[in-house]
């Protein structure tokens, strides 16, 4: 049965976290990576015409894990006043979505995430996990496990909330992880 992400020690707004707290986020990450894709691995494989899934982070196992992504994302329709303080938050010309991810896809992304650096890693072996630290408290990617590049960062997690919400408005489909795969592998 999958379980859910339900130990974090920090909430997903980096920003807002000192550097202390997102240490916290590193060593969780260590500490869990390898259960998150014991969890990823059951799920999948518990799946109808997913039994025969090889887990082995090759490019394969990516365009069938896509496929599986795709058929499994789930939304869930906000509550009136949620999306009504969602609303009021944005100028009106900002289209405001009154659906979000479940918090059971969210935490399949985060798991996706972390099978989608695997899978880098695993092919390019001169790459690592490590946690980034900017001296721009908003960057993106600071706080983050990322797989750093000379001039950037590739952060598997945080890019797998995005396909997944392309995956619930068909601009991405089941062979988004394998094409994201090779786009960056362009900066290799």
């Amino acid at each position: 049965m999958y379980q859910i992400i339900n130990n974090l020690p920090i909430d997903y707004d980096f920003q807002s976290k000192t550097k202390d707290e997102l240490k916290l986020y590193g060593t969780w990450f260590k500490e869990n990576k390898d259960i998150r894709l014991n969890y990823l691995i059951e799920h999948v494989k518990s799946t109808p015409n997913y039994e025969h899934w090889t887990a082995d982070f090759t490019l394969n196992s990516l365009k069938e894990l896509g496929k599986w992504l795709k058929e499994n994302i789930e939304i869930e329709k906000l509550p009136e006043e949620e999306y009504k303080l969602k609303r009021n938050k944005v100028p009106e010309w900002i289209e405001v979505l009154d659906w979000d991810l479940t918090i059971k896809t969210r935490s399949i992304l985060v798991d996706v995430g972390i099978y989608f650096g695997e899978a880098f890693i695993h092919t390019h072996v001169k790459y690592k996990w490590e946690q980034y630290f900017s001296k721009i408290k908003r960057d993106v990617n600071n706080g983050h496990v990322v797989i750093k590049f000379k001039i950037k960062e590739l952060n598997p997690i945080w890019i797998m909330i995005n396909v997944g919400l392309g995956l619930v408005d068909n601009t991405k489909d089941e062979n988004c992880l394998y094409n994201l795969f090779k786009v960056w592998e362009e900066y290799v």
